[in-house]
């Protein structure tokens, strides 16, 4: 950035010194870097230009100049200018791997503002499909690190993901920052060590999310607590020696425990200890003196006392027993859970409480019971919560009680919120974590990753699906409009299949995806045709084929997404709407729907029509069109290495000092010809390289030798 005294300051990933110590790059978190993201043409905060480069390695491949004083001229006939540079736009262009990629180039002013908000507060940001909240929440962790490293080490920040695949998908953003040892973990990671797969009906798994479920295994524990009405005495056997003790002094004494602060395993140390007192003060004399010299000797005598006055227990033996008993149930139900409830909770208990397996929403009641047995260790000092929205009061909880000060950046798009627990509002959420701190809700304005027409499409499903969301303004064009394939049902997989596949062998990631009624047609066609693909439902995600359920879609972006069957998705869900409206928004470039019915899953609504010929009735591919022939704008069909490569032979490139400093008026000229060996040999393995990908990612590999074999006598064919 060059500010209008002329001071030129240079911005980067971290911060770089030359060899005289002398600070050459500012790390993009120091305060001193904030004027380059806050920048604009109403408030151009002293700077006079703003520059973006682009890099690959050590070499420049291009920049971007922001000349604030231009901008002001040139933007005259809009409200504001805090929409997206040509900088953010090319990074939207990239294709998408698999993993997110960060975004410290791109940051706009608005999202710098939510990324350096204050730490001691409970911050919601809302943002629509493609708004890049996820990213703001990661840079935000890294700039919190960075701004408060003195009392905020990596260790001291949790952040919570909805899924494992959503998890992996984010997990090389902060390392990429020089942040490594933030522990990223899914909700479902937040329990005891225990056995999953139980399948639970939906009824059950919202009830066992319900916060009354925090209150009916309190009052079940504590029940387990105490003596039966009618005994009198407690008896003791020590040395030959019988020891009577007292029912009213030892229930005094479990009252007196219940009453002290702690958890259930220190209230009932605390018993030990009194017992023993009140044993000593019972005993004979010469009982007394050996007591006295031996105390451990006790010890025997006392454990099957304990277990009757107060049992020694574990999350999942507590849970375990209370599930299956149906008079502790109805015990601990006290009058906040119906006849009817306490039957949906009651279920069979495994032979073991080794064998018994748990399902997604046993997991927060573990984790609650745990917390009240042993403490779960408030040791973070500021959690992240993505995809926040569908989460039950217990997953809520279960994330709140990990916080030392409530300190939390929270992130989701209630016009996305599915499940269970679908809300129409925030305070829905935020209201499940205690919390004295200041709370704020920031909404982003701007969608950078879908493109506008896809995002018009999808939009028609909001006054369905959340008509209080207020839409994003879309800001990037994509390379083409919608393609709705309508077929029967014979034939849907294999159209879906046929146009993942074609999508794939441009190089583009491909998320195929359908509603559980047609994910094994899809599977089988994919086995049947010899498709390398990757399941969400594994953790898989990359390059190639996905298939994707909708649930799973949650938070994802691939360059290409093929939703099969709207109306499908729609029935699977009380919010099928939203569902679809998250399916639809997945794609960075491409969208293509294949259907039987209707393409947005709203039967009374008119027919979507066909953008390239107003007035032509329903959507279907153009006739004009061969299957494969690709639009004006698609990509090079040698994909993105070849043409980084050719780019490299052909572009300019910009001279940067022995001293590692870019000239501050940096002569731009042609670049010398590479040898022609050289560029021959490196286009050869370049290419090899691109084929290789390419088959890895969409072939079965036992198919590679044949397609290779018919690639020969394709190429001997040419003219």
């Amino acid at each position: 950035m060059d500010d209008e005294d002329g001071e030129r300051l240079y911005i980067g990933h971290h911060a770089v010194f030359d060899d005289d110590s002398e600070l050459v790059v500012i790390n993009w978190q120091a305060p001193v870097a904030t004027r380059f993201y806050e920048a604009t043409h109403e408030d151009p905060c002293g700077l006079r230009l703003k520059r973006t480069f682009q890099c690959k390695g050590n070499t420049i491949l291009d920049f971007d100049d922001l000349v604030l004083a231009q901008v002001t001229a040139d933007i005259a006939e809009l409200e504001t200018f805090d929409g997206p540079g040509d900088a953010l736009l090319a990074e939207l262009e990239s294709n998408r791997t698999g993993s997110m990629n960060d975004i410290v180039r791109t940051i706009q002013a608005a999202q710098f503002d939510i990324i350096r908000a204050p730490m001691d507060q409970l911050l919601v940001v809302q943002g629509g499909p493609g708004t890049g909240k996820t990213a703001i929440a990661l840079h935000r962790v890294s700039w919190l690190l960075f701004n408060h490293r003195e009392q905020l080490s990596a260790q001291d920040i949790l952040i919570v993901g909805p899924n494992p695949t959503f998890t992996r998908y984010t997990r090389l953003v902060l390392p990429s920052l020089g942040d490594t040892s933030v522990e990223q973990l899914d909700i479902h990671q937040l329990h005891p060590p225990v056995r999953r797969g139980r399948s639970e009906a939906p009824e059950v798994a919202r009830l066992k999310g319900d916060a009354r479920m925090a209150g009916l295994v309190l009052r079940g524990l504590y029940g387990r607590v105490g003596l039966p009405d009618d005994q009198r005495t407690v008896r003791l056997d020590f040395a030959g020696q019988k020891v009577a003790l007292d029912a009213d002094r030892i229930t005094g004494l479990i009252a007196r425990c219940q009453s002290t602060a702690g958890t259930y395993t220190e209230r009932r140390q605390l018993l030990r200890q009194l017992l023993t007192e009140l044993v000593f003060d019972s005993a004979s004399e010469r009982l007394a003196d050996e007591l006295r010299r031996g105390p451990q000797k006790l010890r025997p005598a006392l454990d099957p006392v304990m277990d009757r006055l107060w049992p020694s227990l574990t999350a999942p033996a507590f849970l375990r027993e209370l599930l299956g008993s149906r008079d502790r149930l109805i015990a601990a139900a006290g009058d906040e859970f119906t006849a009817r409830e306490v039957a949906q909770l009651h279920r069979r208990a495994a032979d073991k409480v080794s064998e018994e397996h748990w399902s997604d929403a046993d997991l927060a009641v573990l984790d609650e019971v745990e917390h009240l047995v042993n403490a779960v260790p408030a040791r973070f000092s500021h959690i992240v919560v993505d995809e926040a929205q569908d989460l039950s009061p217990m997953q809520l909880r279960a994330v709140a009680r990990r916080s030392s000060n409530g300190s939390f950046t929270i992130v989701g798009d209630i016009a996305q919120s599915t499940g269970l627990w679908a809300r129409d509002d925030w305070h829905e959420v935020v209201r499940h974590i205690p919390n004295s701190l200041p709370q704020d809700l920031q909404s982003l304005r701007y969608g950078y990753r879908v493109p506008r027409q896809v995002f018009e499409l999808a939009a028609q499903l909001l006054p369905v699906a959340a008509p209080d969301v207020q839409a994003p303004q879309v800001v990037r064009e994509g390379p083409a409009e919608p393609e709705i394939h309508r077929t029967n049902s014979e034939d849907r997989a294999a159209q879906a299949v046929s146009v993942a596949m074609k999508h794939a062998s441009h190089g583009r990631s491909v998320a195929i995806i359908c509603p559980a009624s047609c994910r094994d047609e899809v599977e089988e066609e994919l086995r049947a045709r010899d498709v390398a693909w990757r399941a969400a439902s594994a953790g898989e995600l990359g390059p190639g084929i996905n298939l994707v359920s909708p649930q799973e879609a949650k938070g994802l972006e691939f360059d290409s997404v093929v939703v099969v069957e709207p109306e499908d998705i729609v029935a699977e869900d009380a919010r099928g709407h939203r569902l679809l409206y998250v399916a639809l928004t997945r794609t960075t470039r491409y969208l293509d729907i294949v259907c039987v019915s209707s393409p947005l899953g709203l039967p009374d609504a008119p027919e979507v029509e066909d953008p390239r010929s107003a007035g032509a009735g329903p959507l279907a591919p153009d006739p004009a069109v061969a299957d494969d022939q690709e639009p004006a704008e698609a990509d090079d069909p040698w994909g993105p290495v070849l043409r980084e490569l050719l780019g490299e032979l052909q572009a300019p490139t910009v001279e940067v000092s022995p001293n590692g400093r870019a000239d501050p008026t940096p002569e731009v000229r042609p670049s010398a010809p590479m040898p022609q060996g050289k560029a021959s040999e490196r286009i050869v393995n370049l290419a090899a390289e691109e084929v290789a990908t390419l088959l890895r990612d969409t072939v079965s590999p036992k198919l590679w030798a044949s397609v290779m074999s018919r690639v020969g006598d394709l190429l001997n064919d040419q003219p």
